[in-house]
């Protein structure tokens, strides 16, 4: 902790001194990266702990709490600068990854579900920026208690889906299920159907769009979402950053910024919404994948669309949580755990472009800090992750992804109620009530 008034017969957590200023006692971290016994055996922990996050979808933010909260105990600045840094690195180079990973019941297709994450997509931003908005204005010990209920109660849909995608990946792997039927492929078609030529080619175009890795159309509807989402979003004026139109963070003008989010992000949802379900009618024309409709079911539409606003205001506001609630939105519709951990990874690399924005805003951390911690991101997918992928397509077990979050979810349990105590019992509950006045 940093800059908080400690008792000289309590001392500091972990990593800090109680020193006397001019007027008080306040409490000095030790310098950043310092390397002791104990701090080289959290830094040995990181990549481990970031690689086995990613690995599930849940993304970075897991392991602000344990480690650099609790064991690390960096003052709130830092540690967030430094979760932003893990975001953008682990998220970009799991992504990289996860472009060249095929899908286990479709060995042709990208792993990544890109019709779900272009509505997943939409509204991330917009829920980022409600959720960080009130972050600011709540105390830390609400954070806490959220924290603690949200992630207490996505423990036990993680436990029954396990059960779930265990016996089903055990029923494929002993043919008692088959898996979807197989993707017809245009001559397969042409002697099944009376499809004239105009037909069977509108077919060909939807089955080579689909098996590619790099999907440009979907990538750029998410991708125009996201900038065009961010570039009102910097108008704004926040206890991090200015305005880049000049506006005071006091103003009712600022506040209006948020207004203007809510009717962009509306305006382009019904652009990318009427341009998908009419591709979808032209896929029930030709009968390409009929059971893969998303857009053309309002209430399907909806539920994703409900699924990527709780992700992106989980993540603003308690820093965490974004990929276990679209793990858990996909799981609950049957996708197959691979497939969601590898869409949630991919709406975590949208939002760590928005952590790689505010990084370069707020950089209260050096350049060879920073290095450090992007080694010990790349490190953790490296090491971690990929080993891992490589392991779940040999054995076909793709429920360890749920094993996985599991112990990650119980993890940050213990470590937000160790944190309770500490702050209470060290510096005294009401510095848990206390709020930091924006205006």
């Amino acid at each position: 902790m940093n800059n908080l008034e400690c008792d000289p017969d309590k001392g500091c957590w972990l990593l800090s001194n109680c020193v006397k200023d001019e007027l008080s006692y306040t409490c000095v971290h030790d310098p950043i990266l310092e390397l002791t016994p104990y701090t080289g055996f959290v830094y040995f922990l990181i990549p481990i702990l970031l690689g086995t996050s990613i690995l599930g979808g849940l993304g970075s933010g897991m392991i602000k709490r344990p480690i650099l909260n609790l064991l690390l105990n960096y003052p709130s600045n830092i540690s967030t600068q430094i979760a932003y840094c893990f975001q953008f690195t682990t998220a970009s180079l799991n992504l990289l990854f996860l472009f060249f990973e095929k899908h286990p019941d479709h060995l042709n297709l990208p792993l990544i579900n890109f019709d779900i994450s272009i509505i997943l997509n939409q509204t991330i931003p917009l829920a980022w920026s409600a959720g960080a908005f009130l972050s600011q204005i709540s105390p830390q010990f609400i954070i806490y208690l959220i924290q603690l209920c949200f992630l207490l109660g996505a423990l036990p849909f993680f436990w029954k889906f396990k059960h779930t995608q265990k016996r089903l990946e055990q029923d494929k792997r002993e043919n008692i299920v088959l898996v979807d039927q197989k993707i017809k492929t245009k001559e397969e078609m042409s002697i099944e159907t009376n499809f004239d030529e105009k037909q069977l080619n509108q077919y060909q175009q939807f089955y080579l769009n689909d098996h590619k890795k790099f999907q440009i159309k979907n990538l750029c509807f998410i991708l125009g979402s996201f900038f065009i989402n961010q570039t009102i979003i910097l108008m704004r004026s926040n206890k991090y950053n200015n305005s880049i139109i000049g506006l005071n963070k006091c103003t009712l003008e600022n506040n209006m910024i948020l207004f203007a989010i809510v009717g962009v992000n509306i305006a382009y949802s019904l652009i990318v919404y009427w341009n998908k379900r009419n591709e979808e009618y032209h896929k029930d024309i030709v009968q390409y994948r009929p059971n893969q409709r998303i857009f053309k079911q309002k209430k399907l539409f909806l539920f994703y669309y409900l699924g990527g606003f709780l992700a992106g205001f989980s993540t603003g506001f308690l820093g965490m949580g974004g990929g276990i609630i679209i793990v858990t939105f996909l799981l609950s519709q049957k996708i197959i755990a691979r497939e969601a951990a590898a869409t949630a990874a991919f709406g975590s690399f949208m939002i760590s472009i928005n952590s790689l924005f505010l990084f370069i805003l707020q950089k209260s951390i050096s350049d060879t800090q920073m290095i450090v911690f992007i080694i010990f991101g790349i490190l953790g997918v490296i090491i971690i992750t990929k080993p891992s992928y490589i392991l779940m397509n040999k054995f076909r077990i793709g429920y360890i992804i749920l094993i996985v979050d599991i112990i990650q979810v119980s993890i940050n349990v213990f470590s937000i109620l160790a944190l309770i105590v500490v702050n209470s019992t060290l510096y005294g509950f009401n510095v848990m009530l206390d709020r930091d006045p924006n205006c």
